[in-house]
């Protein structure tokens, strides 16, 4: 990415104004990323009420069109599968139902196991056994459980489908990430021999944050695909294989940033010009990607290899672990808000319970179960009192 402070390079912004922008951030979650979807989708169904009851006392026409959140958000971050849902949404300009829909398809894709062209799943239960086993073979042979293939086919379907302009409807996934957009996003990835986050933009932002890694400092952002940067942000190790671009190898950004919260605001002075003050920050929304609940009737197992593998899972669960970074972020927006009493900042995060069910980032077939409990949490009165709060933030005054 150029350095050059040429303001006319900046992006578009159709949201916020000199005073205020509104940031969204999406957790990865494999599978589970349909319910962060569901929230956001009803987040914009309730701008929309909102919008249309205060045309509605003016007299004036309403807009019953559904509301698309790159018109309502300046910036987006996301990690892993949230990457794949900020670069439909804000790359690609998708309404959510559009995103939904492409996402049950894209899940199905990519998280069924297959031995060469054939998809076990679709042999009904004989399949189901058959690829479960196919998959733990895979863990315990040092494979990835899936073929990147599927996510790449399904890239170049989304984009060709929901192009921006003729050179994305003929390049398909091969279109370059950075294109002069109204939506600005970016996604997370980490360097697999340095353990550095790098994020991949679809914009060119005035004062270029390059690599500090000693071998990625050339890295030309520039050139990067839709593909290349989908599947670097979504390269779980042991699902998905690494990927390689100009010559560095990328994990997906959740080994690092699987809640890209911190990511999301530290990059909001990518918003204003180099010299300009930090912009003000109005309200910011986070989204998860369901939680279990906690059980404090489930006992630690012993010292076995299931233990090993138990304590292994366990850590991994810590490293990415997004509810206890949601908390230390919530904490300390509190604390600036009592700062800066003048310029409260509004922040939100939505995280569906399933209850005491821990679900796998690949199980397509629990996605039906994770759209119950996404609904089930949003008809919670508490819930549904913060979507009204977040809307009423985020819907334009006529």
């Amino acid at each position: 990415m150029s350095a050059s402070e040429d303001t006319s390079r900046l992006p578009l912004h159709e949201t916020g104004t000199e005073e205020s922008y509104n940031l969204l951030s999406i957790d990865g979650g494999g599978v589970k990323g349909i319910s962060s979807m569901i929230i956001l989708k009803k987040i914009m169904d309730r701008v929309r009420e909102i919008e249309n009851g205060t045309v509605a006392q003016e007299d004036k026409a309403i807009n019953p069109e559904e509301r698309r959140p790159v018109d309502y958000f300046d910036l987006a971050a996301g990690t892993s599968t949230g990457g794949l849902i900020a670069l439909m949404l804000f790359r690609l300009n998708m309404k959510c139902s559009e995103v939904i829909a492409q996402y049950h398809i894209l899940a199905k894709q990519v998280f069924s196991p297959r031995i060469g062209r054939l998809s076990l799943y679709r042999l009904g239960r004989f399949g189901k056994l058959v690829g479960d086993l196919w998959i733990k073979f895979k863990m315990l042979t040092g494979q990835s459980q899936f073929s990147h293939q599927p996510l790449e086919k399904a890239i170049d379907t989304v984009v060709g489908a929901f192009p921006l302009d003729d050179d994305d409807k003929a390049r398909k996934g091969d279109a370059v990430l950075i294109k002069k957009n109204r939506g600005q996003m970016f996604m997370c990835a980490t360097l697999a021999d340095k353990g550095e986050s790098i994020l991949l933009r679809n914009y060119d932002p005035p004062f270029a944050p390059l690599p500090v890694s000693a071998g990625a400092k050339d890295l030309n952002f520039n050139t990067i695909s839709i593909k290349d940067a989908a599947r670097a942000t979504s390269a779980a190790p042991t699902y998905l294989k690494q990927v390689n671009i100009q010559g560095l190898n990328f994990w997906d950004g959740g080994l690092l940033n699987n809640n890209p919260i911190d990511q999301v605001w530290d990059n909001r002075y990518d918003l204003v010009a180099r010299e300009c003050q930090s912009p003000h920050i109005r309200c910011i929304v986070s989204l998860g990607t369901t939680h279990p609940d906690y059980n404090p009737n489930k006992k630690p197992r012993g010292r076995s290899i299931s233990g090993f593998f138990n304590t292994v899972s366990k850590t991994v669960a810590f490293v990415t672990n997004t509810e206890a970074k949601h908390r230390d972020f919530e904490r300390n927006m509190r604390q600036r808000n009592r700062r800066r009493p003048d310029r409260p900042t509004g922040y939100f995060r939505f995280n569906a319970p399933t209850e005491k069910e821990e679900i796998d980032l690949s199980d397509y077939l629990k996605m039906p179960k994770l759209c119950d409990y996404t609904e089930r949490y949003l008809n919670n009165s508490d819930v549904d009192g913060m979507i009204n709060e977040c809307a009423a933030l985020l819907a334009k005054r006529a």
